[in-house]
């Protein structure tokens, strides 16, 4: 039997994805309702280069979902048209999906679509469900099939006008040297609450003024700064920072020794790297592997395909999908101070809104700073202000993994 399917495409376009990726209709329709013209055409895109030669796509023109005199003649001339390639071809079977459109329109669109017999979809992302509602039986219950995870971090972002250029964790040296280090990486991400000013100072030797690093280009990447090698620490460092700053020396991620407390040297890219946020990066990606994540990519590069020239393109820390739903995680190390803290993790909050905006994604924060020596900790300010993101903050990282865990099995963030 031939299967045309019919998509009310949304806000949310990587919904409209996951049941033309699971069923695979021979024909599929997409309606633009509450999106631009555009997020269609991405799909029509996406479906073509995915399901070549298996599929053929149609985009209609825009609905106005705003007059809904206008809206039902349009689901009315839709449907009529639908019910006539029926009689040329009568084993023609019809879905349609309304999304996550208005109900005034999903109501509409039921109605007329009784024309052709058309089944309506709905899915659950949360529960993992797509549901089938036959439309000639109104006394049956409707049919529950399982969602399959069609939606990996490439196919989200492309279908959101998005795309992935390349991500730090797709080469397999990056991966390796992770697993070597991974030790040294959990004993830093395990004791971060009480190593917050040294790993924040480490930080702005990297990235500061006078830093280790120069600006980087996105062109030629980061580089050493000719005679930044040589940084000094503010006060003399006491337990656990001796330790760690030990640890990291036998690492050869940078020189120090008790003789002269103050004095750091990193003089290698890969130390300056890791000391300069790698090590909370690298982090996060074992802590996918970990909770068994099956799609995540740290510090991948983003491009809008809504803009010509992205000179600058957004660099997420990590990003995920799991049940086709997107994690999107950034980090942040904290200058020490306590009140530059609470402002610089407020700055980061915004940015995370910024760079993923137009994305129905879960959002977390993973902050390392002297937060509560402000009696005032990131989360609280978080939940008072109202920004739709996680944070996991000081002695809750060392929690990522099962946290990660349960995002997972859950498909939403619990809390430690």
């Amino acid at each position: 039997m031939s299967h045309l399917h019919v998509a009310l495409v949304t806000e949310r376009p990587e919904v409209s994805l996951i049941p033309i990726l699971q069923l695979r209709p021979q024909r599929v329709v997409l309606v633009p309702c509450q999106a631009s013209p555009q997020a269609a055409e991405r799909l029509a895109i996406l479906l073509r280069h995915e399901m070549s030669g298996e599929i053929e796509v149609e985009v209609c023109p825009t609905l106005a979902t705003q007059d809904p005199m206008r809206c039902a003649i349009y689901a009315n001339e839709l449907a009529e048209s639908l019910y006539r390639e029926q009689f040329d071809a009568t084993n023609l079977s019809v879905t349609l999906d309304l999304g996550e459109c208005g109900t005034l329109t999903a109501l509409m669109f039921q109605q007329a679509m009784q024309q052709c017999s058309a089944d309506w979809l709905y899915v659950d992302t949360q529960a993992g469900v797509l549901y089938r509602m036959d439309c000639d039986s109104t006394d049956r219950q409707p049919d529950t099939i399982a969602i399959e995870p069609v939606l990996n971090v490439d196919r989200y972002l492309q279908a959101n006008g998005r795309k992935r250029v390349r991500a730090l964790s797709d080469g397999a040296a990056w991966r390796d040297a992770c697993q070597l280090r991974k030790p040294l990486t959990y004993y830093l991400a395990h004791h971060a609450d009480r190593l917050a000013v040294l790993l924040g100072e480490l930080h702005d030797m990297v990235h500061g003024t006078d830093g280790v690093l120069t600006a980087s280009d996105p062109r030629s990447g980061p580089q050493l700064r000719p005679g930044g090698e040589r940084q000094r620490l503010r006060a003399s460092p006491h337990f656990p920072a001796t330790d760690a700053l030990n640890v990291l020396s036998e690492a050869q991620l940078l020189q120090w020794t008790s003789d002269d407390p103050h004095s750091v040297v990193i003089d290698t890219l890969e130390g300056a790297l890791y000391l300069g946020g790698g090590w909370l990066t690298e982090y996060t990606w074992l802590s996918t592997q970990e909770a068994g994540l099956a799609h995540a990519c740290c510090e991948a590069h983003i491009l809008d395909l809504s803009v010509q020239h992205n000179h600058e393109p957004v660099v997420s820390d990590c990003l995920a999908v799991e049940r086709n739903q997107l994690l999107f995680v950034e980090w942040l190390i904290a200058r020490p101070g306590a009140e530059v803290c609470l402002e610089q993790g407020l700055k980061r909050l915004h940015e995370i809104l910024d760079h993923s905006a137009g994305l129905s994604a879960t959002r977390v924060l993973l902050a390392c700073g002297e937060f509560d020596k402000a009696k005032q900790r990131l989360t609280e300010l978080q939940r008072r202000q109202g920004f739709r993101v996680e944070v996991v903050e000081g002695p809750e990282l060392r929690q990522l993994p099962a946290l990660l865990a349960r995002w997972k099995e859950h498909g939403r963030w619990i809390g430690g």
